[in-house]
């Protein structure tokens, strides 16, 4: 049973995640919208202002009458800072980025590195820090298992093994939440496209490296046991890691992709199954399609999407998950 500690704190999240939106909203308006009596929204919403996440300005909201109190989060109260690196093309790459409380982007810096190490990441996370001091968490992407906070089977193998949340959490001094890069995607698509009450599945063919999909369903991204669900890359191919990574070029690795594909839609059943990563065009989707269906008939098809560029739902993913994340720490 929840405590009147964590009520309180789920109110104050509904309120946060309301005024995210960024619109200004009096406390009527905002009590109607989340359900909250208009008693406990001024209680919140007092508490909110003096902590300086709200700030609350008196407008006239009709022609006549007397003037309103309106609310809006503070822009400047605070920021989440996103961190990710990829393998693209032979390619490493770290990019930082800054969200405010509402989404919008306020910095967002992306660089190549011939060696992408810990020491990299711990270089570049300070700089940004030291421009951004209210940041309150970081939110860590990677292209691999994403264990109890530690890297395993990393596209990029200097990261092997890496303890990243504890080492960042250690040097930083805030909150840090790493997860597979794949479960961000799919979650900004999920709330970024309005798919509540959908079965979401995304799947990543990136040319050289191991493939790998995430599902999301009701708001809630499906990990597995040990954080690799989705991993379709230790699928019985017939052929070793090595091989088949070899064979993830084009035409060559089009056969396991709509084997993966089959595998997805018989697991999973979901609404909709996505594909992006440079190995996929969109001309395949009628390929894969017509494969699939030599195994699934029609009326169980999901609605095939190609996104020629995850990058928006990866950064509204994060952002997302940082909001998500604020109730634990208020």
């Amino acid at each position: 049973m929840k405590d009147s500690a964590d009520i309180k704190k789920q109110n104050k999240a509904r309120i946060g995640r309301l005024l995210a939106a960024g619109e200004e909203l009096s406390k009527q308006q905002i009590a109607r919208k989340t359900g909250l009596s208009v008693a406990s929204c001024n209680t919140y919403l007092n508490e909110m202002e003096q902590m300086g996440e709200v700030l609350g300005t008196k407008k006239k909201l009709h022609e006549v009458g007397r003037n309103t109190v309106v609310y809006r989060l503070n822009e400047d109260h605070e920021c989440f800072v996103g961190l990710y690196f990829e393998l693209i093309g032979g390619v490493k790459s770290l990019t930082t980025v800054v969200f405010s409380p509402t989404g919008r982007i306020k910095d967002l810096t992306k660089q190549s590195y011939p060696l992408l190490d810990k020491k990299v990441i711990y270089t570049r996370l300070a700089r940004t820090l030291e421009q951004f001091p209210n940041a309150s968490q970081l939110v860590v992407g990677t292209p691999s298992v994403a264990e109890g906070g530690v890297i395993r089977h990393s596209d990029i193998p200097e990261l092997e093994g890496v303890p990243l949340v504890s080492e960042l959490e250690k040097r930083c001094g805030r909150p840090v939440f790493l997860a597979n890069d794949m479960y961000y995607k799919v979650y900004g698509y999920y709330r970024k496209e309005n798919a509540e009450g959908k079965i979401v599945t995304l799947v990543n063919y990136p040319t050289g490296v191991l493939p790998g999909t995430a599902t999301v369903y009701n708001g809630s991204i499906l990990t597995g046991r040990n954080l690799f669900a989705g991993m379709v890359g230790f699928l019985d191919y017939g052929i070793s890691i090595d091989e088949q990574i070899q064979k993830m070029q084009r035409p060559m690795a089009m056969p396991l992709i709509t084997r993966a594909s089959i595998a997805l839609i018989s697991i999973l059943n979901p609404h909709n199954l996505l594909f992006t990563g440079d190995l996929i065009r969109p001309e395949d989707m009628d390929t894969i399609r017509a494969a699939c269906e030599k195994c699934i008939p029609a009326e169980y098809m999901p609605d095939f999407a190609y996104l020629p560029d995850a990058t928006p739902y990866y950064l509204a993913g994060m952002y997302e998950v940082a909001m998500d994340r604020k109730e634990d720490f208020q």
